[in-house]
């Protein structure tokens, strides 16, 4: 996440390349696959943050996309169920991707009620099972995979 605040220089050229890559790429990408996905019954499964449903002081441009990335599966889940197409959003926290851990991560451990941080595992069962028959009867929905660290970003305020 690149952080963004209202009074930076720069946001207007980060908001906008932030919001093409998490936004309209994904919003191109979707509208180029339902004539595919109508035939296959295929699911739609995006992949947003927890930053997208708390507030985080540093993450004007990137929690804003990923709030509207939330509301697209909303709207599309309507659009799209009618033809067979599911869509769900999995909404990840602090995710270890590297043995050498920034800081912050040090302090999501700290704020996260499970005391870890998530790994690339943990998001894949997660998509797995949005895709699996098990979530058949499952659109429109947010899987939050974070730890319960959604429940105290709101400290990371105060940092």
């Amino acid at each position: 996440m690149t952080p963004t605040n209202i009074t930076q220089t720069d946001l207007i050229q980060v908001w906008d390349q932030i919001f093409a890559v998490d936004l309209r790429a994904v919003v191109e990408l979707i509208h180029e696959s339902v004539p595919h996905l109508e035939k296959t019954n295929g699911t739609i499964i995006q992949i947003s943050s927890n930053l997208g449903i708390a507030p985080y002081k540093a993450s004007l441009a990137y929690g804003t996309a990923k709030a509207a990335l939330d509301m697209l599966t909303r709207v599309l889940a309507l659009e799209l169920g009618p033809k067979g197409i599911r869509v769900n959003t999995l909404n990840p926290g602090s995710t270890q991707t590297t043995d050498k851990l920034d800081p912050i991560y040090e302090k999501a451990k700290d704020f996260t009620p499970l005391k870890r941080l998530g790994q690339p595992l943990d998001m894949a069962k997660g998509v797995a099972f949005l895709a699996s028959s098990d979530a058949s009867f499952i659109t429109g929905a947010n899987l939050v995979v974070d730890g319960g660290l959604v429940y105290n970003i709101g400290a990371f305020n105060t940092l």
